[in-house]
């Protein structure tokens, strides 16, 4: 399972998909059960243990990401590097939303829905690119 968030290889626009909806379900479920976990503790370490398990939580769904996007990347044969530029953009938008500006919210929101879609819906090289083989042929490994 581990071999899914390398950086080497490619992946196919429904394996990314899946993928990246797994993590998010995965990370999702246990946040949701570490913040359930806060009103039973009542020591102010213990609500810093789960509040520090939630961040961490938080901060590997983010390099899964990351790293399922680098193969998405390389399966239309680009370089894995435009990866940080999508996570810069990720962090503009939270700045705009932290200073409360709608306009830029709306605008980087539209643009990352734009660049995500990019990513999920073009169609990887039909041969055998710099990256590897094709996702799901026989001599890709899956």
């Amino acid at each position: 399972m581990l071999k899914r968030f390398s950086l080497q290889g490619r992946l196919g626009r429904l394996r990314y998909f899946l993928f990246n909806v797994a993590v998010v379900a995965i990370a999702a479920v246990a946040v949701f059960a570490l913040t359930r976990l806060l009103p039973l503790v009542g020591t102010r370490q213990a609500i810093s243990t789960i509040q520090e398990l939630v961040a961490l939580t938080y901060v590997l769904a983010i390099i899964a990401s990351l790293c399922l996007m680098v193969r998405r990347l390389h399966d239309f044969d680009q370089s894995g590097w435009w990866t940080p530029s999508v996570f810069v953009l990720h962090l503009v938008y939270s700045y705009y939303e932290a200073v409360a500006s709608l306009i830029g919210t709306i605008l980087m929101g539209m643009l990352l829905l734009a660049v995500h879609l990019a990513i999920i819906l073009t169609p990887g090289s039909k041969n055998s690119n710099r990256f590897g083989e094709v996702p799901g042929s026989a001599a890709a490994p899956v």
